[in-house]
Formats: structure tokens, C-alpha cells, sequence
């Protein structure tokens, strides 16, 4: 009997830290921050800033505006990591916070019953009080005329998929400009940073070494299109 119960002892000593350990997890999920869905008012990379409106739980709009850090997590859809310009102003996004401090910005998963086009109607509500608000509503409505290349009043599929691969182009540039440390044109391996180092020799499709900006355009292009459903493409 005394030999059992040595035997039992350290099976129910398992047991008890397992249900302890269980329990501490339980508290700190229970703890950890949610995310927040909030509309973006503001979004400045230069200055890495960004003004967030959200609704408090008492159907009061509260405004906050964050200055990011290197430790900010900024996240699309996928989970994969991007750059602050992939965020904007009238668009959605979800927030973590803690203790003040903007822990996590990603692009949500589309909300069921959520357009865009709400956000756009609230940017335009404020238009009036914000201040900045007219600004980027003009911004939007500016990048919208653009894009009606015939002036016919509609915007269709050629005149949407040229504008997306000018903004492709554009960030393109930006990622070489900012990467590209000794100016020829090129990201070697040496200067390419997260995901641009992460999949380098898939990237470099001629295989010599560096990326230049029509790899980098057809890669950016690809992963844009594998995302747009097939009804869409149509």
C-alpha cells in the first residue's frame, strides 16, 4: 500500500500542476486584450501616425490618435507583415492595444453587413467637424474621378485594373527606394529585409542575384490577383 501511494503521488502531483498551468492560461487569455474594428481617419507613414475612430460600448465615437513604434505589428488580412502604406484613410482596420500603448494594426477579414463604403459615409459625416476629415474625403473623391478614364460616369474593369497596377508600380518603387541602400536600382540579398529576404530566391526569377523592379512587380501583381475571387477577374 505505502508503495502505491509513492507511485501515485507524483501522477497526481501531474495532474494538479497541469490543471494549475490550465488555469493560469484560462486567466491569461481571459486578461489579454481584444481587438478593436475602427475606422482610419488619419494614416501619414512619413510620420507614422494614425487617427482611429471606434465606438466606446455606449454608442459614443471615440477618437485616438497613435504614433507607431518598431514593436507595432502591422499585419493584412493574411497575417503576413506589411508596411504602414498598405493602410488607408476611410478604410477599416483592427486594433490591439494595451495599456495605452497600439500593440497591433491589421486589415480586417471583411465585416459581414461592413462596406467600405460605410466607412467612406462616416468620413463624410464628419467632414464638417473633423479636421482633416474634408481633406481625405477629397483625397478619395480625387483618386475616384481618376479612375474614370473615359468620363463616362461608371467605373469599369480595364479602367479598375489599370489604377490597381499603378499602385502596384507605385509601392513597387517605394520598396526599392527604401531598400535599396547603395542606389543601383537593384535589392540585393544583403539589403532585403523581412518578407523581401524571407523569399528572396523565389523572387529572383532570373536567378542573378538581386531583385529589380519588374520582379518585384510581377510578384507583388501575382499575389494581388491570386486574392481577387474568379467571379471578379470575369
Amino acid at each position: 500500500m505505502p508503495r502505491l501511494f509513492f507511485v501515485t503521488l507524483p501522477v497526481a502531483a501531474l495532474f494538479i500542476g497541469s490543471l494549475l498551468a490550465a488555469d493560469q492560461q484560462e486567466k491569461k487569455d481571459k486578461q489579454a486584450p481584444s481587438p478593436t474594428l475602427v475606422t482610419l481617419l488619419k494614416v501619414d507613414p512619413k510620420t507614422g501616425e494614425i487617427t482611429v475612430q471606434f465606438g466606446d460600448g455606449k454608442g459614443k465615437e471615440q477618437q485616438k490618435t497613435f504614433h507607431l513604434t518598431k514593436d507595432v505589428r502591422l499585419l493584412d488580412e493574411t497575417g503576413r507583415v506589411v508596411t504602414l502604406e498598405v493602410f488607408e484613410s476611410g478604410s477599416q482596420a483592427l486594433i490591439l492595444e494595451a495599456e495605452g500603448k497600439l500593440q497591433e494594426l491589421r486589415r480586417p477579414i471583411r465585416v459581414p453587413g461592413h462596406r467600405l463604403s460605410d466607412a467612406v459615409k462616416t468620413l463624410i459625416e464628419m467632414a464638417g467637424s473633423q479636421e482633416g476629415s474634408l481633406e481625405e474625403v477629397q483625397r478619395i473623391y480625387d483618386m475616384l474621378r481618376k479612375l474614370d478614364t473615359d468620363k463616362d460616369g461608371t467605373i469599369n474593369r480595364a479602367e479598375l485594373q489599370a489604377a490597381g497596377d499603378r499602385f502596384v508600380a507605385e509601392r513597387v518603387k517605394a520598396l526599392i527606394q527604401r531598400l535599396d541602400t547603395d542606389k543601383d536600382g537593384k535589392i540585393s540579398k544583403e539589403e532585403a529585409k523581412g518578407l523581401v529576404k524571407e523569399h528572396f530566391d523565389k523572387l529572383d526569377l532570373n536567378k542573378d542575384g538581386f531583385l529589380d523592379y519588374e520582379e518585384l512587380f510581377q510578384a507583388a501583381k501575382a499575389k494581388h490577383e491570386a486574392k481577387v475571387p474568379q467571379t471578379e477577374k470575369k
